[in-house]
């Protein structure tokens, strides 16, 4: 599991995909595909709309300051969008339709378990901390962005 360096280097002809994790007041953006995770942010609900243009654009420069993980490129071509169906996913549904965007529905459930996982896998705990199990740890921030990618690599036929 990677991050944007490894985009670079598997080159920009792989297809990209977009993981959306809704939620009441914010929600989970992962971009990438199954083995490496481009770029992710976690936005408020509030910004629905402006994150929607930026799927259709394929710029994620204008959320940049919400990035979490990787760094967004001018131009991403994003070939699928996967949207959890879990709280919120009417209104996610609804601003990607009215814009004309297709995307597939996913069951989310377990999603945040998996991206609790896979932001262990991008940032290992270091000294004694990697004597408690996975379990029994808490990420130091929010894991909107890592539930997405898991949404994603769910959807891709992959497993976390």
């Amino acid at each position: 599991m990677e991050t944007s360096e490894a985009h670079a280097r598997h080159g920009a002809d792989e297809s990209l995909s977009c993981g959306l994790d809704p939620g009441r007041e914010k929600f989970g953006i992962a971009v990438g595909n199954r083995s490496s995770l481009v770029f992710s942010a976690i936005a408020p609900i509030s910004m629905l709309k402006e994150v929607v243009i930026c799927l259709v654009l394929g710029d994620f420069s204008g959320i940049a300051h919400l990035r979490q993980e990787g760094e967004p490129a001018e131009r991403l071509g994003i070939s699928e969008i996967f949207l959890g169906n879990g709280t919120g996913f009417r209104a996610f549904a609804e601003e990607l339709e009215e814009r004309g965007v297709t995307f597939e529905v996913v069951d989310e459930r377990l999603t945040t378990l998996e991206g609790r996982s896979l932001y262990w896998r991008l940032h290992p705990p270091r000294g004694l901390w990697r004597l408690v199990p996975t379990q029994l740890r808490v990420p130091p921030r929010p894991i909107d962005d890592m539930a997405a990618w898991a949404i994603l690599i769910r959807a891709s036929g992959g497993g976390v």
